[in-house]
């Protein structure tokens, strides 16, 4: 076993309440921390829960970066949608299993990313961050299930 890698970890909760210095592990991409949570009464509380791990969000907001959607203007937005879809969706399978608000960041970024693109894409949106942002909400409510964060996003919700 590694020695850096391997440790004592205490595993804190609202059960568990003294200080440690190792309150948290990263396994498989999944950061093993205490969380906030709602019990079934719909108290909250603090557990000992896993949730996608810095180092995989920040590969994520990379890998959506590498796309370099802003440079595909020549694409209309189905298409955009159903070559990144199995990537978003993949993600969602496997980084969502657990504690899926912590994935919900690399969410917006993909929005934020569809943004640029429109912006850069339509002349009337070009330098307008705030109607790009509005365009691509009004979008969203037109088509749902265009990209696969969206649709999930509308399922939490309701």
């Amino acid at each position: 076993m590694h020695p850096e890698k391997s440790k004592i970890v205490y595993c804190k909760d609202s059960n568990r309440t003294e200080q440690h210095m190792h309150v948290s592990f990263t396994f498989l991409g999944f950061t093993f921390k205490p969380r906030k949570a709602y019990s079934k009464q719909g108290m909250l509380f603090t557990a000992f829960l896993p949730g996608a791990s810095k180092d995989a969000l920040k590969r994520m907001r990379q890998a959506v970066r590498r796309w370099r959607l802003n440079r595909q203007t020549h694409v209309t937005l189905a298409d955009v949608a159903r070559l990144y879809n199995p990537v978003i969706r993949g993600w969602w399978q496997y980084y969502g299993s657990f504690y899926r608000t912590a994935i919900l960041s690399v969410f917006g970024h993909i929005d934020q990313a569809l943004a640029r693109w429109a912006r850069r894409k339509y002349k009337s949106l070009y330098g307008r961050k705030r109607r790009s942002s509005e365009w691509l909400g009004k979008i969203r409510e037109e088509t749902p299930r265009l990209f696969y964060h969206w649709d999930v996003r509308e399922q939490q919700v309701g």
